[in-house]
C-alpha cells in the first residue's frame, strides 16, 4: 500500500486542478466508483484513492459524502475484514465513520465484531490520518458490547496504527487502554479500576495463559504494561491490587475468603528465556493452599523473588526473601520445576526466625492433622540454614531457643528446648542393613546439642537434661552417655542410635540403666492402682522400628522385695490416641505383706511368685491375658491371713456370702488372722470375660482361692469360673478403697 499512498499524496495536491473539471467529468468518475460498489470487492489502491480523492472534492459543494466499501485492509500485527468507510464532506472538513465485520489482532490474540468506529472530524495530512474524539462501539470477544471513546491515529506511509481509549467496560469496573502497533513491534498499557476478576480470567485462558480453574469474585485496580514484536511477547509489567477475593476450585484444595493481594512484576525476554521480579504482599482475608491455611489479618506476609524463567518450565529463583509476620523470615535461592517429578531441584533457605505458635499453626499443624501433634501448644523460635537438592535434603543447621511443644494430654511436653542441630547428607553412609554392629561411616558433621528445662513423655515427669550427638545421612549416634530424670528416678542413657530413618525399617536401638523409680508414681501416671515399691533395672536393644517399639531383652525391677521380669515387650503407635502394648510379664517371691498393704486389700504374709502371659493393653486398658498368681510351692515363709483379706478374696471368686457366714458366727469370729496352706487364683481374660481357677479344685464343682492349714483354719471357695471383666475391676477397686468388713 506505500506506493499508492505516494500516489494519493500526488493526487491531493493536483486536486485544486480538478476542481476546475467539468461536472460530467466528476460524475463520470463516481459512476466507476458506484461501480466497484455494487461488486462489494475493491483492491486497497481503488479504495484508498477513492478516500483521497473524495476528501479532495470538499471543494465541490455539489459532493457532501460518499461510501467505500473494503474487503480487507491489513496493518502491523492486525487485518480487518468487512470494512465499510462513510466520508462526510461539508465545508469546514472531513467527517467519517467506518464499520468493520471483523477486526483481528496479532499479538495478544484477539478478534472483535461488528466494530464501528466514528469520527466527527478526521484530520488528513500526507502521513497520517488522525481522529481526536473517536467513538468506537463492538463486540469485544468475552468483554461483551461496548462503547469506547478516545483518539485512533493512522501512520499512512507505514501502517502504524495508535489507540488511546477509555470507558471499557469490565463487570463494575473499567479500564483505560493505550496501544500501539507497530512494524517494529506492539506496545500496550492497561489502566484498571475496580475491574471484576472473572472476565479477566476467561480473556487470561483465551490469550493462553495458564491459570487455576477458579470459581468466585474479586476485584483489581492497577497497571499492566507489555510490549512485543509480531506475535511474540517481549516485555511485561504489573502494579496491581486484588481486593475482596473470594474464591475456590472444584477439587477444594484452593480457596480464599476477603483475600486482598498486592502484586507488583516485571518479565523480559532473555532469548528463549525469561527473566522476571515479583513481590507479593498481604494483610487482609485467609487463603488456603491444601493442606495449608493463612489467616492473612493475623499475620501478613510479604515474598519476592528475582530470577530467570527458563523455557523447559524451570524456574531459576536467584534470589528470594519472605517476611511472614509472627511466623517466618527467611531468603535464600532456589530452582523449580513444577512439571518434573520433583518439583524443588535445588533450595538454599537461611532461615532467620522460624516463630512459634505462628509457624506451628501456619505450616506444621495442617500435615499433623492425623496425629498424635495435631493440637499441641508451641512457643519459642528455630533459626538456621537449610539446603535440599532433588527434594531431598542436604544440610540442615538449626539453632533452637526455647521451644516448647505441648500435646495437651501429657504424651509429649518439652519445655524451653535449646541448642543447635547439625545435620549433613552422607552417601557413603549405608543405611540398608539392620545389624547394630555395622560400622559407622567416618563422622563429617558438627556435633548437635540439645538441652530442655523439662518435659512430659507418655505422662511421666522428665526433668532437665542434654543430649550431645552426632547425625549424618540416615543415622543418629548419642557421643557421650547422659542422664534424664524420670518422676523421682532417672533413665542413665548410656547408648542412642538410630538407622534408617525416614525409611520404613527405621530403628531406634536404646541400652540404658533404669535409676529407682516410685511404683506409686508410675502407676498415678499410667491411671493404674497405686502400690509401693520400686522400679529400676537394665534396659538393652530396646528398639523403635515402624512406629512400634520391641525390647530385645528382659526388663527387671525390684518391687515389693522380690522381682518383675517382663519379656517379649512391644508398643505399637506409642503416640496415638489408642496405643496397643504387648508383654508377658513374670514374678517371683513378692513380699505379700508389702503388696496387700499397698492396695488396702487386708494383710497377707507369705511370698507369691506367677505370670501373665500374652498380656494386651488397648489405650493402656487390658483386653487380653492369661495370668496365674500362686503361693511359690518351697515357700517356707509364715502364710497368715487376716479376715478382711479372706473376705476380699471370697467377693472375688463369688463365694463372699459363705465366707461372711463362717466370719460372724461360730468360734472363727474370735480370730483376726488365719494360717492357710497355699493361695492363688488365675485369669484368662478374652472378649471381656474372665475364665476363673484357683489353686486346686473344691468340692461341688468349686475351687480353692485360699486352702487352710491349722487352726484356726479358714478354706475360701469359689464357684463362678466366667466373670465378668469389667464388674470384676469394680471389684478389685472397691475392695481396695473400703474399710473392710465388719465382723461382731
Amino acid at each position: 500500500m506505500r506506493w499508492f499512498d505516494a500516489i494519493a499524496v500526488r493526487l491531493t495536491q493536483k486536486f485544486r486542478d480538478l476542481a476546475m473539471l467539468r461536472a460530467p467529468v466528476i460524475i463520470l468518475w463516481m459512476g466507476h466508483l458506484r461501480r466497484d460498489r455494487r461488486s462489494m470487492r475493491i483492491r486497497p489502491a481503488v479504495a484508498l484513492s477513492a478516500v483521497v480523492a473524495l476528501g479532495a472534492f470538499t471543494l465541490v459543494d455539489a459532493i457532501e459524502n460518499a461510501t467505500v466499501d473494503v474487503e480487507r485492509i491489513e496493518g502491523a500485527g492486525w487485518h480487518a475484514e468487512g470494512v465499510a468507510i462513510q466520508l462526510d464532506l461539508p465545508a469546514g472538513g472531513v467527517g467519517a465513520s467506518a464499520t468493520v465485520s471483523r477486526l483481528s489482532l496479532q499479538s495478544p490474540r484477539q478478534t472483535f465484531t461488528n466494530v464501528r468506529i466514528q469520527c466527527p472530524v478526521v484530520a488528513i495530512a500526507t502521513d497520517s490520518i488522525e481522529c481526536e474524539h473517536a467513538r468506537i462501539t463492538g463486540t469485544l470477544g468475552v468483554l461483551g458490547t461496548q462503547t469506547l471513546t478516545g483518539r485512533v491515529s493512522y501512520a499512512r506511509t507505514s501502517g502504524d496504527l495508535d489507540l488511546n481509549v477509555v470507558g471499557l467496560k469490565v463487570g463494575a469496573g473499567t479500564v483505560a487502554v493505550r496501544g500501539a502497533l507497530r512494524q517494529s513491534g506492539w506496545q500496550a498499557r492497561a489502566q484498571f479500576d475496580q475491574v471484576d476478576v472473572e472476565p479477566l480470567i476467561s480473556l487470561a485462558s483465551q490469550w493462553g495463559i495458564a491459570l487455576p480453574q477458579l470459581a468466585g469474585s474479586g476485584r483489581l485496580s492497577g497497571e499492566v504494561a507489555a510490549s512485543g514484536s509480531e506475535e511474540a511477547l517481549e516485555q511485561a509489567s504489573v502494579t496491581a491490587s486484588l481486593s475482596d477475593v473470594t474464591a475456590s476450585n472444584e477439587e477444594g484444595s484452593l480457596a480464599a475468603e476477603n483475600f486482598s493481594v498486592n502484586l507488583q512484576g516485571t518479565l523480559t525476554r532473555a532469548r528463549d528465556d525469561w527473566r522476571f521480579t515479583a513481590e507479593v504482599s498481604s494483610d487482609t482475608g485467609q487463603a488456603y493452599a491444601q493442606p495449608i491455611f493463612l489467616d492473612l489479618g493475623a499475620h501478613p506476609i510479604r515474598a519476592a523473588a528475582r530470577g530467570l524463567w527458563r523455557s523447559d518450565g524451570a524456574f531459576e529463583i536467584e534470589q528470594f526473601s519472605l517476611d511472614h509476620r509472627g511466623v517466618a523470615q527467611g531468603a535464600g535461592s532456589a530452582r523449580l520445576h513444577f512439571d518434573a517429578e520433583q518439583p524443588v531441584q535445588a533450595l538454599h533457605l537461611q532461615l532467620s526466625r522460624l516463630q512459634f505458635p505462628g509457624a506451628y499453626e501456619a505450616y506444621f499443624q495442617p500435615l499433623l492433622l492425623d496425629t498424635g501433634f495435631k493440637s499441641l501448644t508451641t512457643s519459642g523460635s528455630i533459626s538456621g540454614d537449610i539446603e535440599i537438592a532433588d527434594g531431598v535434603p542436604q544440610k540442615v543447621d538449626l539453632r533452637f531457643e526455647d521451644v516448647t511443644l505441648d500435646d495437651g494430654q501429657r504424651n509429649v511436653v518439652l519445655r524451653e528446648l535449646g541448642g543447635e542441630l547439625h545435620w549433613l547428607d552422607v552417601k557413603s553412609v549405608s543405611t540398608d542393613s539392620d545389624d547394630d554392629d555395622v560400622a559407622d561411616a567416618p563422622t563429617i558433621a558438627a556435633t548437635s546439642q540439645l538441652r530442655w528445662s523439662g518435659g512430659t513423655l507418655l505422662n511421666l515427669d522428665l526433668g532437665p537434661s542434654e543430649l550431645k550427638f552426632r547425625t549424618e545421612a540416615r543415622q543418629l549416634r548419642l557421643l557421650e552417655p547422659t542422664r534424664i530424670p524420670i518422676l523421682d528416678g532417672a533413665l542413665e542413657l548410656e547408648s542412642f542410635r538410630v538407622r534408617n530413618a525416614g525409611l520404613p525399617n527405621v530403628a531406634f536401638i536404646i541400652d540404658a540403666t533404669i535409676q529407682p523409680i516410685s511404683v506409686s508414681q508410675l502407676c498415678t501416671a499410667f491411671g493404674w492402682p497405686e502400690f509401693g515399691g520400686r522400679i529400676s533395672g537394665k534396659i538393652s536393644k530396646l528398639r523403635v522400628r515402624q512406629k512400634m517399639a520391641t525390647l530385645g531383652t528382659t526388663l527387671q525391677a525390684q518391687v515389693f522385695d522380690g522381682t518383675v521380669k517382663i519379656s517379649d515387650l512391644r508398643l505399637e503407635q506409642p503416640f496415638s490416641d489408642w496405643p496397643r502394648f504387648y508383654s508377658n510379664i513374670a514374678l517371683e517371691n513378692l513380699d505379700l505383706s508389702l503388696v496387700t498393704s499397698a492396695f488396702s486389700f487386708g494383710q497377707i504374709t507369705g511370698r507369691l511368685s506367677g505370670d501373665i502371659k500374652g498380656l494386651e493393653l488397648f489405650n493402656w486398658q487390658p483386653v487380653a491375658f492369661d495370668a496365674h498368681l500362686y503361693t511359690p510351692p518351697r515357700d517356707r515363709s509364715r502364710h497368715r491371713i487376716s479376715q478382711r483379706a479372706v473376705q476380699n478374696i471370697g467377693s472375688i471368686g463369688g463365694g463372699g456370702a459363705g465366707v461372711t457366714a463362717a466370719l460372724s458366727s461360730g468360734f472363727l469370729r474370735f480370730f483376726e488372722d488365719f494360717n492357710y496352706d497355699r493361695l492363688g487364683i488365675s485369669c484368662r481374660l478374652a472378649n471381656d470375660v474372665c475364665q476363673m481357677d484357683g489353686v486346686a479344685p473344691a468340692p461341688n464343682g468349686g475351687y480353692y482361692l485360699v486352702k487352710g492349714k491349722g487352726v484356726p483354719r479358714i478354706d475360701v471357695i469359689a464357684n463362678n469360673r466366667r466373670v465378668d471383666w469389667p464388674r470384676l475391676v469394680q471389684q478389685l477397686i472397691a475392695v481396695t478403697q473400703s474399710e473392710g468388713p465388719v465382723v461382731n
